[in-house]
C-alpha cells in the first residue's frame, strides 16, 4: 500500500513579509505540491537545524498565520511543524489539522492546548534537546523496541492529558537523537512498530543525513537516496511520507506499485505521443520515440 504523502513548504520568517507577495508564493508553491499528489501540507517557520536561531513564536505565528488561512479556506489539509504552544494554539485557530511536534512533546502546556482542539497531533520520537544534535552509537540497545516502548509510555501520558489516542499520529523520529545506522534500523523496524500500534506512522525522509552519511551527499543532492528510502514505508498499512519533492516521490511509488504488482497497468496501455519529448513534441513513434531520441 502507497504511503500518502505530505509536502514540504518552508517558510524564512527573516524574509517573510504578509503583505501579499509572500502569502501567494507560499500558498501557490504548496497548491502545486497538492496538484502532484501530496494529501497534506507541512507548513514550517522553524528550522529544527542547530545552526539556526530560535525564531520567536510571534514571528513564527506571523509568517504560518496567513499561509494556513489561505490553504484551509481552498480544502487544503495542513500540518504546521512546531514545537511552541503558542503556535500551535494560534495555527489550529486558523484551520490548521495536524500540529507535528519533532521535540518529543515533553511540554505540558503543549499537550493541554492540543487537548483544547480537535487536531491530530504528531508524536515523535526524539529523546534529546530541540535543536541539538545527539548521535550516540551506545544510546540504545534495541532501538526498535526502545521507540515503541516509548511511543506506549508517551500514548499514556496524551490521554492523561486529554489528547486521545485516535488522534495521535505517530513519527519514529529520523535522524532525531538516533545515528545513521540506528535511523535505518528503525526504517527496517517499521513492521514490528505497526505490529505493535494501529496509529498512522509519519516518516520523515527527505533528504535525511542518514541518507546524506550512505551517499555522500549534500542535502540537495539527496533526492534520489529519499525515493530509495520509500520502499520500507509500501511494505505496511496507513504510512505517510514527508517529501519536499511530491511529484518525484508519486511517480516512484506508482511505477514501484506496478512492478511489485500491487497496481495493475492495463494490457492495451500505450504512451500518450504528448509524453514522448519533454519538449512537448511527439518525436515519432516506436524504440527511438520511447527512448527520447
Amino acid at each position: 500500500m502507497n504511503p500518502r504523502l505530505m509536502g514540504i513548504v518552508n517558510l524564512n520568517p527573516d524574509s517573510f513579509s504578509t503583505a501579499g507577495e509572500e502569502v501567494d508564493d507560499a500558498t501557490a508553491r504548496a497548491l502545486r505540491l497538492v496538484d502532484t499528489g501530496a494529501e497534506v501540507i507541512d507548513l514550517g517557520a522553524q528550522s529544527a537545524s542547530p545552526s539556526t536561531p530560535v525564531v520567536p513564536a510571534e514571528d513564527e505565528l506571523a509568517v504560518l498565520t496567513p499561509v494556513v488561512t489561505e490553504l484551509a479556506a481552498r480544502g487544503v489539509t495542513v500540518s504546521v511543524d512546531t514545537y511552541k504552544p503558542a503556535v500551535a494554539a494560534g495555527v489550529v485557530a486558523a484551520g490548521a489539522r495536524l500540529v507535528n511536534d519533532y521535540s518529543g512533546s515533553d511540554d505540558a502546556e503543549m499537550l493541554e492546548v492540543v487537548a483544547g482542539t480537535d487536531a491530530q497531533f504528531v508524536l515523535t520520537h526524539n529523546i534529546g534537546p530541540v535543536k541539538q544534535r545527539l548521535t550516540d552509537p551506545n544510546l540504545y540497545d534495541d532501538v526498535v523496541l526502545e521507540v515503541g516502548d516509548w511511543f506506549a509510555r508517551q500514548l499514556e501520558r496524551l490521554a492523561a492529558h486529554g489528547v486521545a489516542p485516535e488522534r495521535v499520529v505517530l513519527d519514529p523520529g529520523i535522524d532525531l537523537s538516533k545515528t545513521p545506522a540506528q535511523t535505518v534500523a528503525v526504517l527496517a523496524g517499521l513492521p514490528d512498530l505497526r505490529a505493535r500500534f494501529s496509529n498512522p506512522l509519519l516518516v520523515a525522509i527527505s533528504r535525511k543525513d542518514f541518507i546524506g552519511t550512505i551517499a555522500r551527499a549534500v542535502p540537495h543532492e539527496r533526492g534520489p537516496g529519499t525515493l530509495a528510502a520509500l520502499v520500507p514505508l509500501v511494505r505496511i498499512d496507513d504510512t505517510i511520507a514527508r517529501v519536499h519533492d511530491v511529484a518525484a516521490a508519486r511517480q516512484f511509488l506508482d511505477v514501484l506499485g506496478v512492478l511489485e504488482g500491487r497496481a495493475t497497468l492495463d494490457r492495451d496501455a500505450v504512451l500518450d505521443p504528448a509524453l514522448y519529448r519533454s519538449d512537448g513534441r511527439s518525436g515519432g513513434t516506436g524504440a527511438a520515440a520511447a527512448a527520447g531520441s
